[in-house]
Formats: C-alpha cells, structure tokens, sequence
C-alpha cells in the first residue's frame, strides 16, 4: 500500500478496505490536533488565570522588601535566558548566512539542490528550536511565578 492515503489503479480492486481506513484516519487527525491544542490554550488559560488571582493577592504585601527583592531575581533570571537565547539565534544566523555563502561553490545541479535543500533545513531547525525555546522559556515561567506567587500568599495569611 502506499503511503498516500488513497492509490489509484487501473484493474484492481484490492486494498479498498485498507485505503478507506487509511482515508477515515487521516481526516480525524487533524480534528485529534486541533483538541489537542484547544485542551492545552484552555490549560494555559487556567494557569494564567491562576497566576492573576495570586498576583492580586499579593498586592497586599507590596510594602514586602523580601517579596520585591525575590521577583527582581526572577525577572533576572528571565532576562538571563532570553539573552542566551538571543546568542544561540545570533550564532545560528552566522552559521546559515556561512552556509549560503558556500551555495556558490556547487558544481552540478544536483549539488546545488542538494545545498539549497539543506539550507531550508538548517533555517527550518533553527526557527524551530528558537520557538520551543521560547514557548518553554513562558511555560517556565508560568510555573514558577504561580509556585513561588502561592508560596508567599500563604506565608502571608495568618495561621488558622
């Protein structure tokens, strides 16, 4: 069978069933990723939502030195990685920009192809390696300012 959901023949009949199974899977695939993403942004949405709450509970203990000082170190800390990531996507840039520069050095076709498939590659890679970054960089940070954000409102309250 091919790996195309559907092949066409011209005198046989076979594999019909496997073909339909192969086309019935393939249209509610892109319906499982899309509830896939929806059930992850209404996850995101619970966090952030979450993290307000604890933000406007801790507004009351902004005369805190301690409070203060501890989120100075996590922006810090934010602003610390994004710089390293800013480095990897400067390194990055200079080993593309080398590589096209080598685009000129092909002597066939093929080469040149074969050069400037893996250029797309190499782009597509580092375009997505940055994301990810990213995305974990905001995850991250989701996470430990709604740890770190309970832990002092419940430091906060006074004991029951």
């Amino acid at each position: 069978m091919s790996k195309f959901p559907v092949t066409v023949k011209l005198h046989s009949n076979e594999n019909i069933a496997a073909e339909s199974a192969a086309i019935a899977s393939s249209t509610i695939t892109p319906l499982a990723h899309a509830m896939t993403a929806q059930r992850l942004m209404q996850k995101d949405a619970t966090h952030l939502m979450n993290n307000g709450a604890l933000s406007m509970a801790l507004a009351a203990r902004l005369w805190d030195p301690a409070v203060w000082g501890e989120l100075a170190q996590m922006q810090a800390a934010i602003a610390q990685r994004l710089q390293i990531q800013g480095q990897n996507w400067r390194k990055g840039m200079a080993i593309l920009a080398e590589d096209y520069g080598q685009l000129r050095q092909a002597n066939t076709m093929s080469k040149l192809l074969e050069k400037q498939g893996n250029l797309i590659s190499q782009s597509a890679d580092l375009m997505t390696s940055q994301a990810t970054d990213f995305v974990a960089l905001l995850e991250n940070i989701d996470v430990d300012f709604g740890y770190w954000a309970s832990q002092k409102v419940q430091a906060g309250q006074p004991a029951r």
